[in-house]
Order: C-alpha cells, then sequence, then structure tokens
C-alpha cells in the first residue's frame, strides 16, 4: 500500500488539510501524542482531547474528523458516539482501541463510524482513514452551505414574486401573466426585474433554469 501522499492529488489533499482539524480523544496521553506527531508531520492540524466529556464540552465546529479511543474512563468512546449522534453533532470516527472484538467493531460501524482500528495502528492505514473521513466532512460541508445558499435565494422572494417566477419559467408571456394574476403588464415586469437580480439572472429561461436548480 502507497503513503496516502502518493496516491492522491497533493492539491486535493492540501486543500482538505488546510480546512480540516483532526480531533484525537484518548485517555493515554502518550497515545495521543504519538498520533498527534504522526498527523501533524503529515500536515494535518490537530487538538487532543483527554476524554469524551472534555471533547463535548468543545465548540466542534469546524470541518474535520475524530479519532476516538473505545475505551476511557468515563464516557467510552462507543457512549461519545451515541451522545454525539443524540445532540446531533455529525463528525466522522475513526474509533482505534486494544480491547477489540467483532461486535464492538460492528456496532461501531452500524452507528456511522468511518473506520476502526486495532492499536498501535498503521501509520499509513490511519493517515488514509484521517484524510477519507476530512474529506467527506468537507464535501458534507460544502454541501450543507450550498442547500443554505440556495434556501435562502428562495426564501428572498415573496409570494407574489415565486407566482410570477414559476409563471416566467414555464414560458407565459408578460400579458397571459398579468392576466392570470389580475394585474398590469407593468407589474409583472417589475416583478420579474425584482426576482432576476435575487436569482443573479437575467431572461426567463435563466429564471426557469435557477428555479429547476433551487427545486
Amino acid at each position: 500500500m502507497h503513503h496516502v501522499a502518493d496516491t492522491l492529488d497533493s492539491n486535493l489533499l492540501q486543500h482538505v488539510q488546510e480546512k480540516s482539524l483532526v480531533r484525537i480523544v484518548d485517555d493515554d496521553e502518550n497515545v495521543a501524542r504519538s498520533y498527534e506527531f504522526m498527523l501533524r508531520c503529515a500536515g494535518w492540524k490537530c487538538q487532543i482531547f483527554g476524554g469524551g466529556e472534555e471533547y463535548l464540552s468543545s465548540e466542534n465546529v469546524q470541518v474535520g474528523c475524530l479519532i476516538l479511543d473505545v475505551r476511557m474512563p468515563g464516557l467510552s468512546g462507543l457512549q461519545l458516539q451515541q451522545k454525539l449522534e443524540m445532540l446531533e453533532r455529525g463528525i466522522p470516527i475513526i474509533f482505534v482501541t486494544g480491547h477489540g472484538d467483532v461486535d464492538m467493531a460492528v456496532l461501531a460501524l452500524k452507528r456511522g463510524a468511518k473506520d476502526f482500528m486495532l492499536k498501535p495502528v498503521d501509520p499509513k492505514r490511519l493517515k488514509e482513514a484521517v484524510f477519507n473521513a476530512c474529506h467527506t466532512d468537507l464535501l458534507r460541508f460544502l454541501e450543507t452551505k450550498k442547500e443554505k445558499a440556495e434556501n435562502a435565494v428562495k426564501n428572498s422572494l415573496s409570494p407574489r414574486e415565486r407566482e410570477v417566477a414559476v409563471l416566467l419559467a414555464q414560458g407565459l408571456l408578460y400579458k397571459q401573466i398579468a392576466d392570470r394574476l389580475g394585474c398590469s403588464e407593468r407589474t409583472v415586469k417589475f416583478h420579474k426585474a425584482r426576482i432576476a437580480e435575487k436569482l443573479g439572472v437575467k431572461t426567463s429561461v435563466e429564471i426557469a433554469l435557477k428555479l429547476s436548480a433551487l427545486a
């Protein structure tokens, strides 16, 4: 197996690393520091937490992933995973454990973990798992950001503007729209200008395409 940097586009790897933070949750500080050193040398930004409770109190808003020990005092790794799911704080999780078994791995993966590996971890495998997890989270973040922007655009249209936009998208003429809505052609043209400005387009065809993309 080649090093992750050898098998990936270096620009993509660098972009994902710039946007990501790798959280390491392990009560064994020496183990956590070894992961941190390994990943920082490979170009990743890292933050260490001594346990699940400490991690839960963190802000946890930046794109990235979570390297999580299974057995820890207080909240176990599996309990923390369940807690994060309840709190809807989705983040890709890579489990590492010195005491794993098949049932534990199946449960973790069934709950959505990205990977499950035994200590001592294979450095190459861990780096590849970190990239895959962070890349997944970045794509999720960008898709969510896009959806929010699209919703903001849709919500910026008034109810009457949405009516006019739909009729324009159907190919109706100003006079036909005016007759249907009981208003003047001038009013329809005014609404079209406002719609075009808000959607960042100019023509009725572009309005139709934009509405289709936002549907």
